[in-house]
């Protein structure tokens, strides 16, 4: 094929899309990408190792994958979902899709006191697993004490499986995360307290959700986690970090209910570079090194990483990981509704309330290609059983937004939970899964 070249710089692809691409990321008219702030492209010879990043990304073979106008490599055989959730995503609230019936109170946003030390740098969170003597140099695996381990591919790695770095781009976005800013709020006690609001991350939505199930009258029973839970997504042609997300979710629930833990996490939770850093301090550590096998190592890249209980267990947090991959029993799927169900009923006594707000930890949730975080489930009249999930690749809906904080009244309820809701028609297109639930000790 005739290569295309960029009207701009030397770069040249022979797919139009990825040309179209790299123009609206590298040289938007506005000379300002809203993902890559202007101190980023001031630099001319940075701009261009860009543009030669962007290259290689996109040399990446693309087969079995298609990339989203989002930024994400989605497998094709989701991509009609992907889509869809799209859709969701952008749902609104009409005038008559719900009613509020109380003002609403001060929107739980992810939001901490205002304090520049509660950001912590990847050096602080090395100090804090390693302790302050913590040498920079790295532990090299031994190669021989994992013979029977292999190298994981581009199946269960991703697009960017035997990527040595990531785009500086994006690495730079990453490391200056997303968007904070300080709002003044009065507090329950009347004092003017200075709040961060940090961009991608939305607590506040399991209330929200709590009533519209409570509205939805084709629903039975319907459990949910913990109220603190924060909803945190990607940002803006990110690509696919679901995995260090869902981490983030979990995190957000340790530091809202305080459980053992959260004297790791103090103010906002750890950057996707941080946990990356994290994870390889683990393996160094001789905690799951095969894992450092498998990947080839995952710090300044994109690959996909599975359930995240190396991290933990290097932080003496408690947590179970457990996989269902019994074909022997089809649907594979529903031995996950049955172990969900049976992992919220422990957090509830007997009850004839149709949705059950528990103190649950929310569940890790893996199957090929993506992550997710269970954060409830839904039994309907029929039978039938949703997941409900916050799933990294997609923002709360406007919609969702504005009935944060408010008792309200849907007309049409199932509307702004199709977002959330996970059933047999998605499931089913999987044959295995993984989960991973905080707290069972070690």
């Amino acid at each position: 094929m005739t290569e295309l070249s960029c009207p701009f710089c030397p770069f040249s692809d022979p797919n139009p899309y990825a040309l179209a691409e790299h123009v609206e990321t590298i040289h938007p008219e506005t000379d300002e990408p809203s993902f890559v702030p202007r101190s980023f492209l001031q630099d001319d010879r940075l701009e261009r190792e860009d543009c030669k990043d962007t290259a290689n990304a996109w040399n990446a073979p693309s087969q079995d994958y298609i990339e989203c106008e989002c930024g994400e490599a989605v497998p094709l055989s989701e991509f009609g979902d992907h889509v869809q959730l799209h859709s969701a995503e952008s749902a609104d609230m009409a005038v008559d899709t719900a009613e509020i019936i109380l003002p609403s109170r001060p929107k739980q946003h992810s939001q901490h006191s205002h304090n520049p030390k509660h950001h912590h740098t990847v050096k602080d969170w090395v100090t804090l697993l390693l302790g302050p003597n913590a040498s920079p140099s790295r532990t090299k695996v031994n190669a021989t004490n994992h013979k029977n381990v292999k190298r994981l591919g581009r199946a269960e790695l991703g697009p960017y499986a035997h990527e040595e770095r990531m785009p500086s781009w994006l690495h730079k976005q990453l490391e200056h995360g997303a968007r904070v800013s300080v709002i003044n709020q009065i507090s329950q006690d009347g004092q003017l307290v200075r709040m961060e609001v940090v961009a991608n991350e939305s607590r506040g939505i399991l209330p929200v959700l709590a009533q519209l199930c409570e509205q939805d009258t084709m629903l039975s029973k319907v459990y949910l986690c913990h109220p603190g839970v924060q909803h945190v997504f990607k940002m803006a042609k990110e690509g696919g970090f679901c995995g260090y997300r869902n981490i983030q979710m979990m995190i957000s629930f340790i530091q809202a209910a305080q459980s053992p833990g959260y004297e790791f996490f103090p103010g906002r939770v750890p950057s996707i570079l941080d946990l990356q850093e994290l994870i390889e301090c683990a393996w160094d550590r001789g905690i799951n090194t095969a894992g450092k096998v498998e990947t080839g190592g995952i710090k300044g890249t994109r690959k996909y990483i599975g359930t995240p209980e190396t991290l933990f267990i290097s932080l003496n947090i408690g947590c179970e990981a457990s996989a269902f991959n019994d074909v022997k029993n089809p649907p594979v799927f529903k031995q996950v509704y049955r172990e969900v169900e049976r992992y919220f009923a422990s957090y509830t006594v007997a009850s004839a309330e149709k949705v059950c707000r528990t103190s649950a930890p929310p569940i890790y949730f893996q199957h090929q290609g993506h992550s997710l975080t269970i954060v409830g489930l839904e039994m309907r009249k029929s039978g039938s059983r949703n997941l409900l999930v916050f799933d990294p690749s997609f923002k709360p809906s406007p919609g969702i937004q504005r009935l944060i904080g408010s008792e309200f009244r849907a007309v049409a309820p199932e509307k702004l939970l199709k977002a959330y809701r996970r059933g047999d028609n998605y499931l089913g297109k999987h044959s295995s899964f993984e989960i991973l639930k905080y707290g069972t000790a070690i």
